[in-house]
């Protein structure tokens, strides 16, 4: 009778634990879920404000405005902008320009700003392929 109150007590306690388990890893599998949208389709569907999104878009010239941690820039695509604010204890890229194409993470709040929690972002200068000119390559042209 006694072994059996003692099984009784380990399968309910590997059964708990095992649930615990399987709610943190259903839990963490949520709150990673990003959904990767453009600009135009974050602004023409209804956003639910509790979800993750990555944004991308082109980087406004002159819209990128550096206050203290705070970074305040604007996306655009299709002649649609979204206003992107990122405070974050990560330094932004040093790709992160006027006319860049960009990749913001975070959520949409309901006032039309994005808050980012990271910024990705590229040069599209930096990986165009050289020209066969070395003239443009900065070489003197040879006569």
């Amino acid at each position: 009778m006694r072994s059996n109150k003692i099984q009784l007590k380990f399968v309910l306690g590997i059964g708990l634990i095992l649930g615990v388990l399987a709610w943190l890893a259903y839990g963490g599998i949520q709150e990673s879920k990003t959904y990767y949208v453009t600009v135009v389709e974050l602004k023409s569907s209804p956003a639910q404000f509790d979800r993750r999104y990555r944004v991308a878009g082109d980087v406004v010239p002159g819209s990128i405005r550096r206050i203290g941690t705070r970074v305040e820039f604007q996306l655009e695509q299709d002649g649609q902008t979204l206003p992107v604010t990122y405070v974050g204890t990560e330094p932004l890229p040093d790709t992160l320009r006027d006319q860049a194409q960009a990749v913001a993470d975070g959520r949409y709040q309901a006032d039309g700003h994005f808050q980012a929690q990271t910024v990705q972002a590229k040069c599209a200068s930096k990986y165009e392929a050289a020209s066969s000119n070395p003239a443009v390559n900065g070489e003197p042209a040879v006569r």
